[in-house]
């Protein structure tokens, strides 16, 4: 008996046989699976059109054609791995025809696995999310466990890819739960699951499951996915300081790298480079992030690269490439957080199916209304999430799995409705500060994860029987549903605030969310869901108006105050445009000697019929309204234009000049300061901007990039009112300020009468001391006395400024401090 190739039966069944033997090689040895399948291809059937012909000979037994398909699905896997995603392509599509045809569901899953991995590869994401979505479903139909696994954690890949973080992350889980422990399927999902805990900052978990699939690796001889984990492992440990073990890794990942790899040289070099950096061996750090230049093949690594690189250059002295390097490292940035957005627009249906499979999987039931079939691609994209889930997810948010608007406010009516007398419901509305700013500098990928994540805290901060929704992008909402005491509604608040507040580790950007929650409680407040919530939205505005990142409780008096402060508003936007802001100008000396060495610009509005407005009623309104920028830019203008009309730099001293946040975050802040300077011929040394310390630690990497643009462009920059806020040390090692402040708070215990005299004495001590270690002048803020300033110039403070050396003045008072024409500068007799 022979087949249609002339082969004999025995020696076809081998080959199949063969076949299965190889199938579980392909993790170990690709390119050798790949050469023998090859091999054995003319044994089975020219039928088909192979790998080299296209032309079939005869026409095949279905055991041929099935003989094909298995060698055909092996072949697009190899080629995947080996990185030949053209040939995967081809022999995935030719298998899964032929396994459709025949019938074989579980090899048609496989080459939609594999169609869908190229796809993904080829940045196509939307047609990959649809083909690992068909595969599953197939899979799930056939009962394969294993096998909705191994798709799951494809998915996961994928999500991650994305930066879709949470989500992957669910995703992996769901997919070790169905595979088996200690195989090399569920160590490549390890892996997977490794990056993305990495990724949300869970280091511990991260090594404890790379440290599980490396066993796997090595016991099997899987050399492509143990580059994997050692690369994993290498880039945790350098994120947790440990830099010998991360080089020993790092060094492995690279000899173990396959030749086509793309990933794993570049990412084992920067880590090279980077840990050398921070070792502070600049010779070897210059080597490792040149080597990670020419192998990074992605925008996130060339960026991560070029951040090194700037950091690098700063510390070799040479700003100009540091900015350069700084500025590349933006735009590689913004470029793929531009092509995250667009990939993540189009996958929204996909990742509502996949949700549902996800679902599926895990609660092991039917599918309603999903054929395990493959249909054309526009049939696929009319089928509908089943009619009772859809029902369900409607009514969430999809982003956070919060209530939605309708939820929320359905479920608040019926509470309200049966509330026990006696007792109390509770309302707190939740906005996060500035994330429109976030979304700008970071792109809606980190805004979204920083929403999912205050989700998550919030959830899990409440009791069961209370509800959290989502009311628009960046307001949340929550449900006490039964308080004992009115009162608790503050308690509860403060203690989501502290929750809320927790800095966010997203693996590339570090970021210290603040809030603001407004709190009604009802029946006191109100007895509808309509007035409760205009309640909590007043007393939220309170919390902005008074700084933002607090909570505030509404109270009767609220209206009336929002009566006033709009009319305030008004009038600030009128007094603006009309001009009725003044500047007076606070001196500076220097210490000791009290010689004159500057003056602090600030602002004043002098109300036509309230009289002088303090300016922190003011400049909260302005920053609240927008009009802060306007503001800002006529403060800098103003205050120039006097410098150069007093001829500051000529006399030696400087303008200060302070910037809000909503300003210093502008794109075109620099090239503003630049032009006015220019406008008013003053030279750039002459102004000092002063930056609070908070602002700085909102967006250290953007404020880095303006500072050191400020630095080139010769403007001098102080830390204002350090210590009141994040007091971060090795912010000021890392970032180019000039001067630094230290806020009036620590001078008011300045005094042997104070109990607390001690500690603030030695607080501005160290902080002299720190200061001088890093070339900076400290300058002190609020003298008030004698003491107070005699026991500054014993600490070595530089420059002080305080009502007892001289108040803010306006401009023809301020004047008569100015040195007369080749003084250099009297001391100023005080007292």
């Amino acid at each position: 008996m022979s087949t249609s190739q002339g082969s004999p039966t025995w020696l076809k069944a081998d080959r199949v046989a063969r076949l299965e033997v190889l199938e579980t090689q392909i993790l170990a040895r690709p390119a050798e699976v790949y050469a023998e399948v090859l091999a054995l291809w003319p044994g089975l059937s020219a039928a088909v059109p192979s790998p080299a012909s296209p032309a079939p000979a005869s026409c095949p037994e279905p055991s041929e054609l099935a003989a094909q398909a298995t060698a055909l699905q092996l072949l697009s896997r190899c080629a995947v791995l080996l990185g030949e995603d053209g040939a995967a392509a081809n022999h995935a599509e030719t298998g899964r025809r032929l396994a459709h045809d025949l019938g074989l569901r579980s090899l048609e899953a496989r080459c939609l696995e594999v169609l869908g991995v190229v796809r993904g590869r080829q940045g196509d994401v939307k047609q990959s999310a649809w083909l690992l979505r068909r595969s599953l479903h197939l899979l799930h139909a056939l009962g394969d466990t294993p096998g909705q696994g191994r798709l799951l954690g494809r998915a996961g890949n994928l999500l991650e890819r994305l930066e879709e973080y949470p989500q992957a992350l669910l995703f992996y889980r769901a997919g070790l739960a169905q595979l088996p422990a200690a195989h090399p399927v569920t160590a490549a999902v390890q892996v997977g699951l490794a990056r993305t805990l990495h990724q949300l900052g869970e280091y511990a978990e991260s090594q404890e499951l790379a440290a599980q699939a490396l066993a796997v690796c090595q016991e099997g001889g899987l050399p492509q996915l143990e580059a994997q984990v050692q690369l994993q492992q290498a880039l945790t440990q350098l994120a947790l300081g440990e830099l010998d073990a991360s080089r020993r890794h790092a060094e492995q990942a690279q000899a173990l790298a396959a030749p086509l790899d793309h990933t794993v040289p570049g990412a084992a070099a920067w880590v090279l480079g980077e840990a050398a950096l921070v070792r502070g061996d600049l010779a070897q750090a210059r080597e490792g992030l040149g080597r990670a230049e020419e192998l990074a093949h992605t925008p996130p690594l060339l960026a991560r690269v070029r951040g090194s690189q700037s950091r690098l250059y700063e510390q070799l002295g040479d700003p100009a490439q540091a900015l350069r390097c700084l500025r590349e490292q933006r735009e590689l940035e913004q470029q793929h957080r531009t092509r995250l957005a667009e990939h993540r627009g189009r996958l929204l249906n996909e990742q509502i199916e996949f949700e549902v499979l996800r679902r599926t999987a895990v609660q092991g039931t039917a599918l309603p209304g999903h054929e395990p079939v493959v249909r054309t691609a526009p049939a696929l994209h009319e089928a509908q999430v089943p009619q009772a889930e859809a029902g369900r997810l409607a009514s969430f948010d999809q982003l956070t799995g919060l209530a939605d608007h309708t939820f929320f406010w359905g479920r608040t009516r019926q509470a309200l409705q049966h509330l026990v007398p006696g007792r109390s419901l509770g309302l707190i509305v939740a906005d996060i500060d500035h994330l429109k700013v976030i979304n700008d500098r970071f792109g809606y990928a980190v805004g979204d994860l920083l929403i999912t994540e205050l989700a998550r805290r919030l959830r899990e901060a409440v009791r069961p029987g209370d509800l959290v929704g989502r009311l628009s992008g960046d307001r949340f909402v929550v449900l006490l549903s039964d308080l004992a005491r009115p009162g608790d509604l503050a308690m509860v608040a403060e203690r989501l605030l502290q929750s809320l507040r927790e800095s966010c580790d997203f693996g590339t950007e570090l970021l210290v969310p603040t809030v603001s929650l407004g709190c009604a409680v009802a029946p006191q407040d109100g007895g509808s869901a309509e007035v409760l919530q205009q309640h909590a939205e007043l007393a939220l505005f309170q919390a902005k108006m008074r700084g933002r990142n607090m909570a505030v409780v509404f109270t009767g008096d609220m209206s009336t105050a929002e009566q006033e402060r709009r009319q305030l508003s008004q009038d600030l936007r009128r007094a603006v445009r009309q001009g009725q802001l003044q500047l007076h100008y606070q001196a500076q000396f220097e210490l000791p000697g009290r010689r004159l060495s500057g003056f602090e610009a600030l602002v004043r509005w002098p109300h036509p019929e309230r009289g002088m407005i303090p300016p922190d009623r003011f400049i909260a309104l302005a920053e609240e309204s927008g009009l802060i920028l306007k503001l800002g830019r006529w403060v800098l203008n103003e205050a120039s234009r006097q410098a150069r009309a007093w001829a500051l730099s000529e006399r030696g001293l400087t303008m200060a000049v302070n910037v809000s946040a909503l300003q210093f975050e502008q794109p075109d802040f620099v090239a503003g300061v630049r032009a006015c300077l220019e406008q008013h011929g003053l030279p750039p040394h002459t102004l000092v901007l002063e930056l609070t310390e908070s602002m700085v630690h909102r967006d250290p990497r953007l404020a880095r990039q303006t500072l050191l643009e400020l630095q080139a462009l010769g403007v001098q920059v102080a830390m204002d009112d350090f210590g009141t806020g994040y007091s971060s040390l090795s912010m000021l090692k890392s970032l180019p300020f000039g001067l630094l402040k230290i806020d009036r708070e620590f001078l008011r215990d300045l005094s042997a009468d104070s109990e607390q005299f001690a500690a603030s004495q030695q607080f501005i001590e160290v902080m002299v001391r720190l200061a001088h270690n890093l070339s900076m002048r400290v300058v002190a803020e609020g003298v008030e006395t004698a003491e107070q300033y005699d026991l500054l110039c014993g600490m070595g403070c530089d420059e002080a400024q305080g009502y007892w050396l001289a108040r803010p003045l306006p401009p023809e008072e301020a004047a008569a401090l100015l040195p007369g024409d080749g003084d250099p500068g009297p001391e100023r007799q005080v007292g």
